[in-house]
């Protein structure tokens, strides 16, 4: 069985801008007080598959997007700080990086916060979970705003350019590191690795992989908020739930991800709006 770290990739992390809302949403036994939640995507350099997004962040997208009801209620129940420097493709840019270069997309999951971007790398195919899309696919109006979604933000090709998580091959991860299935191998060679972690909105998933300078990681998407719930094992606020997708599967995903932590803590794993790996994020800062 391949162990899936044979091939190493590079990765970076970008903060994309933030909203504003109460810790305690996002922590049930944090404080009542108003917090950032940055939102966070990455670059993955990858030796044969050259280089690919996981999720894209805010961009101005968003903001035309969000700048009529009913879309602009999204905006007023999550208000965001952006900067359009702080978008992912001008970020990429500063290092060099057209958005043609950008060969694949990884989308967590379709909330306005991870997809923002995606109409601004035209040339890249898409990777996301069937489930999620067939859930979302067809939403406008105030059930796109209940769930998150702002059709707008995907490109008017998205259906030419996107392939399903489902129909890679499975890999047997949890022979090797004792929790999650399905996983599926996105390109055949143990590399990068879809986890599946539903539950904050149906077919989210996660990516594993080894990175060249942190080891093996996990990118979790909003599987959990921050690594502080995740280590003290708290879930977000139950309000929270009234806004995403089931509480029975969120919790299910969040009570796997807490028994890898503990099975494999040498694993780095980054939800994309914690604190700390906004930390450790390139590019923009402040």
């Amino acid at each position: 069985m391949s162990s899936g770290t044979e091939i190493k990739v590079e990765c970076k992390l970008f903060r994309t801008g933030y909203c504003r809302q109460l810790e305690k949403m996002a922590r049930r036994d944090a404080p009542l007080r108003p917090a950032s939640f940055y939102s966070l995507a990455a670059l993955i350099r990858h030796p044969e598959e050259g280089l690919i997004l996981f999720d894209t962040g805010y961009s101005a997208h968003f903001f035309r997007e969000t700048s009529r009801l009913p879309y602009l209620l999204y905006r007023w129940a999550v208000p965001v700080v952006f900067r359009k420097e702080e978008a992912l493709a001008e970020q990429l840019k500063a290092l060099g990086i057209s958005p043609g270069e950008i060969r694949h997309i990884f989308l967590s999951h379709f909330h306005g916060d991870h997809i923002g971007g995606v109409r601004d790398f035209p040339e890249a195919s898409i990777l996301c979970s069937r489930e999620a899309y067939d859930h979302i696919r067809e939403m406008r109006g105030l059930r796109a705003v209940r769930n998150g979604f702002v059709p707008g933000l995907l490109p008017p090709d998205f259906d030419k350019r996107v392939q399903f998580i489902e129909d890679k091959e499975r890999f047997p991860f949890r022979e090797r590191y004792g929790v999650f299935d399905p996983v599926f191998d996105c390109f055949g060679d143990g590399s990068l690795l879809a986890v599946r972690l539903s539950g904050h909105a149906p077919g989210q998933y996660g990516l594993f992989f080894v990175d060249e300078e942190r080891g093996p990681t996990l990118l979790c998407a909003d599987a959990t908020w921050s690594l502080e719930a995740l280590r003290r094992q708290v879930e977000p606020h139950p309000l929270t739930f009234a806004v995403m997708g089931g509480r029975r599967e969120f919790r299910r995903s969040f009570l796997q991800l807490t028994e890898f932590h503990r099975l494999n803590p040498s694993v780095r794993i980054f939800p994309s709006h914690c604190p700390e790996a906004a930390a450790l994020a390139e590019g923009v800062k402040g």
